[in-house]
């Protein structure tokens, strides 16, 4: 366990806060709802995606176990989240509220790095995602996402992954036939 695991623990076991499991397609918290808390997947997996108003989904982001959840908007800026968090397997999660944390911080000052590990865990995610949809092909970003997670991999359906990817399901059946293709020659 690292520093910012040990961290977390402490947060949950020093605060009393309580774990609870959400089932698949249980939501963490919905697009449009103001949610004030960070959600620290302890087990499980959990989808980020946009609902655009006639159903289609966009996944954002897939986060597992040790990964930190929370909409931005919501826990900074008190405005409704833009997007979802939904349990994609049985997940065991620890809900954080924000304000508590900087509460807690002056007390407690190694919690800033909490919030500055999310921060940044946040920022990186996303300044990789607008690389690979700006400067990568579809198969460049399905290869380079069995490469940055081989953990989630095999976790995800192929319709998710598409969803991910930006890209069809046909789309991405096509990209894998010529991948099992190239490694076979």
């Amino acid at each position: 366990m690292d520093k910012y695991q040990l961290l977390l623990s402490s947060v949950a076991e020093n605060f009393n806060l309580s774990m609870q499991t959400y089932q698949p397609g249980q939501a963490l918290f919905n697009q449009g709802d103001f949610e004030p808390r960070l959600f620290w997947i302890k087990k499980g997996l959990v989808k980020l995606v946009f609902f655009q108003p006639d159903g289609k989904e966009f996944v954002k982001a897939f986060l597992s176990e040790n990964d930190l959840s929370g909409s931005l908007m919501s826990v900074v800026f008190a405005q409704p989240s833009p997007y979802s968090c939904i349990s994609m397997e049985a997940s065991d999660v620890v809900a954080i509220p924000y304000e508590k944390i900087k509460l807690w911080v002056k007390d407690y000052p190694e919690l800033r790095d909490v919030e500055l590990a999310f921060m940044q865990q946040l920022t990186a995610r996303k300044e990789d995602r607008e690389y690979q949809f700006l400067c990568l092909t579809p198969e460049q970003r399905y290869l380079r996402f069995i490469e940055q997670y081989p953990q989630i991999f095999s976790r995800i359906s192929q319709a998710e992954l598409a969803k991910f990817l930006g890209i069809t399901p046909v789309a991405l059946s096509r990209i894998k036939s010529r991948n099992k293709l190239a490694t076979l020659t």
